[in-house]
């Protein structure tokens, strides 16, 4: 992970057991920060050297310091992720709780899938608040900060967002030369080296330029086989910097070749009922590889950005980005599974890899423009934002059919290469055209009290089709169009008993339309069509929330405390028709998920920083018209999530830290009858890590980090049918230049 030009590394060492919600501390003055700050202009053209707080979201849409934002927000600053060596946005995570990761089946394909709240929020990634389309795993070396917010949020971001959104923070240029380096070395054969150099061309015209590089190559900790290599270049050049108009180009390319996990099988079969087997990720040894040779995943990512911003007085802004992305996914992953009508699981056990192919093109072309005023009536003081996006997304899939390879013992399996997969003739594509206007008005009536208020209309065009190029399928051959005009809104109330807290309720909404990958089946499967008019025109899923919350800025403003209790309720859930006459789906189901969230970031001490959450969450289908759902606890939803990271500054050189994470019990799925596949179940799981750093000299830096210190075996992400173990214990030193 790239690092900041520092004199010092950074910090570690400690956990936090439970947060207080307070008022105010007194400060003391002997607990001034050990390292130097570079304070940021009115503009922000300079590098500013934080720690683990951050006090605004990125997007134009929040108009109000954090403490004074009425949602529950996580922000992943630069220096956290760089402690930890963070590399992938899956890495990053781990810091918030409430985020399950999930193992796709092929539909769509693996790559950064997540639950948030609950929810599903596949769709719901950012780069720079606009939608990043693709399922990719997303590497994270020009990535500066990631935002997470949470709760139904269709208002501020659109389709979507139930549960809440992921942004990414790419790096930009600024007014000032920076040059920085790292390579990498660790177990698992782990290799990287990345660049991050800045170059001021004109310091009166405000020109600068930023370059991004990275090249990764390593295998998985605890498994055999799987392997990742990725190499990927992001250049940005601005003009004006430090003036009234700012433009910036930026470019970001990156390519994937992966030897792919699909994990281990799970014992779902109905026949294994009563076995003692099932419920449960298979009894083998987690190193187990049950893909072939000849799987691989090949990705490449191209993602072009204008953006254009204009300051008309202190009160008046305008910004627009225009942003074109493309994502190539071709690959063969192969999902173990058992080989006839199992009952039980012995040394004579066969599995097979069902292949799984994809070809598949993601693209976006999306304009968004904000307009921010600040006006007062009267003694009323307004921060006002209104914007418009337009945009066009496309997802389509050249198929070839899910097959079975050669098969192998479940105990011993053997790493052979599998027949290659034809493209058979058809192809199915999804295409979401989307025009969308909205406003949001924060109203300050007294210094302790605060209104805000949005609405977004959003006109959403979907059409999913299937072709048939060759003729052997007309089955197959799909045409259909949907419609829907949807309102999304928020609204919040916020009291400020101090100036360095606040107590909010807030309430939003979201919705979702039947142009997700839930819905349309791009992949080749076994030949059905990519979907039906009964499943596809039915109206948008509804959504909303309600939160109650508290923020401080306590110590001086050095750490930040929040708190926070939640419901998310899916008002119209998808469920089966119940009565004669109605169609196959009918909105009449509801999901519930009620929690309560805790967070903590910034310094204890001068020399002891903190970043800490918890998240209790309850979810479940509250209404269906399939009685064996009714009451069914949600998917991939752990009850109990918290995590925690700590450094000390032991000496002006060494720094010394580590982390904790811990993640309950989840559930594969929904049982959808009786007979059907029986759910699994993934035990929950604790996992520390280290750190240690030692400032060299003024310019030269290392960083060892280990990770799984107790070499736990736990699965990471799973689905019904497979369970993908996560990273077993690893080392990996870090060596960073700056100049």
């Amino acid at each position: 992970m790239e690092l900041n030009l520092r004199k010092s590394m950074l910090m570690t060492a400690g956990a936090l057991g439970s947060i207080c919600l307070l008022d105010g501390v007194e400060a003391r003055a002997e607990q001034e920060p050990s390292r130097e700050y570079e304070l940021a202009s009115a503009d922000d053209t300079v590098f500013v050297f934080e720690d683990y707080q951050s006090k605004t979201l990125s997007s134009p849409k929040f108009v109000q310091p954090l403490v004074d934002t009425p949602i529950s927000v996580t922000i992943m600053p630069e220096l956290l992720l760089e402690e930890q060596g963070v590399n992938t946005l899956r890495d990053a995570l781990r810091n918030v709780t409430g985020i399950s990761i999930q193992a796709g089946e092929g539909n769509p394909p693996s790559g950064d899938a997540l639950k948030i709240r609950g929810f599903t929020a596949r769709d719901d990634i950012l780069r720079d608040g606009m939608r990043d389309v693709g399922n990719y795993f997303r590497d994270q070396f020009n990535i500066e900060t990631i935002e997470v917010t949470k709760g139904p949020s269709s208002a501020i971001s659109g389709r979507g967002n139930t549960g809440g959104t992921i942004n990414m923070i790419s790096k930009t240029p600024k007014l000032s030369d920076r040059h920085y380096g790292e390579i990498s070395a660790g177990t698992s054969d782990q290799y990287r080296g990345s660049v991050d150099s800045n170059f001021v061309l004109s310091e009166e015209g405000g020109i600068a330029l930023r370059l991004n590089a990275v090249y990764h190559n390593a295998d998985e900790p605890g498994r055999r086989y799987v392997n990742s290599e990725r190499w990927g270049f992001a250049p940005s050049l601005a003009f004006g910097l430090g003036t009234d108009t700012r433009v910036t180009l930026s470019y970001l390319h990156m390519e994937q070749d992966e030897q792919p996990d699909y994990g281990l099988p799970n014992a779902r079969n109905f026949s294994l009922l009563g076995s003692g087997f099932e419920g449960r990720v298979a009894p083998v040894d987690f190193r187990n590889y049950y893909g072939y040779s000849t799987d691989y995943r090949d990705v490449s990512v191209d993602v072009g950005t204008i953006k254009v911003e204009h300051d008309f007085n202190d009160d008046i802004r305008i910004q627009s980005q225009l942003r074109y992305g493309r994502t190539h996914n071709d690959a063969i992953l192969s999902a173990p599974r058992f080989v006839g009508n199992v009952t039980t699981l012995g040394p004579n056990t066969q599995v097979v890899g069902n292949q799984k192919p994809r070809d598949q093109v993601d693209q976006i072309l999306v304009s968004q423009t904000d307009l921010k005023m600040s006006f007062d009536t009267g003694a009323i003081r307004h921060n006002f934002v209104a914007g418009v996006e337009l945009s066009t997304q496309q997802a389509e899939n050249k198929r070839r059919l899910d097959v079975n390879g050669p098969a192998t013992n479940l105990f011993n399996p053997v790493f052979q290469a599998a027949p290659p997969i034809a493209y058979n003739g058809t192809r199915a594509k999804v295409t979401s055209d989307v025009a969308s206007v909205y406003v949001f008005d924060n109203i300050e009536l007294a210094p302790q009290w605060q209104i805000n208020g949005g609405v977004r209309w959003d006109h959403v065009k979907t059409r999913a089709q299937g072709f048939d190029d060759n003729g052997i399928a007309p089955g197959f051959v799909t045409d259909l169009t949907e419609k829907d005009n949807e309102w999304s809104g928020n609204a919040s109330l916020v009291f400020k008993p101090a100036d360095n807290g606040s107590i909010y309720l807030g309430w939003g909404t979201s919705f979702e339309t039947s142009g997700r990958f839930e819905i349309v089946q791009l992949a080749g499967g076994n030949n059905n069509p990519p979907t039906t008019p009964a499943t596809f025109n039915v109206d948008p899923e509804r959504s909303q929330s309600f939160e109650i919350g508290t923020k401080w800025d306590v110590m001086d403003g050095k750490l930040q405390l929040t708190g926070a209790i939640f419901r998310i309720e899916k008002t119209n859930a998808r469920t089966p028709g119940a009565n004669p006459g109605d169609p196959p789906v009918v909105l009449d189901g509801e999901q519930r998920v009620e929690g309560v969230e805790l967070g903590a970031a910034g310094s204890l001490t001068a020399n002891w920083k903190i970043f800490a959450g918890y998240t209790y969450l309850d979810g479940k289908v509250t209404r269906s018209n399939n009685p064996i759902e009714q009451g069914a606890r949600l998917d991939n939803t752990p009850k109990h999530s918290f995590n925690a990271w700590s450094t000390v500054q032991v000496t002006p050189e060494l720094v010394l830290g580590g982390g904790v994470q811990y993640v309950g019990s989840r559930l594969s799925d929904i049982r959808q009858s009786a007979t059907g596949n029986i759910v699994i179940e993934a035990e929950d799981y604790w996992l520390f890590d280290a750190v240690a750093s030692y400032q060299l000299t003024e310019n030269v830096a290392l960083r060892l980090n280990v990770y799984n210190i107790g070499d736990k075996k736990y699965v990471q992400s799973f689905s019904s049918a497979q369970s993908i173990p996560g990273a077993r214990r690893s080392a990996v030193l870090s060596l960073g230049l700056s100049l």
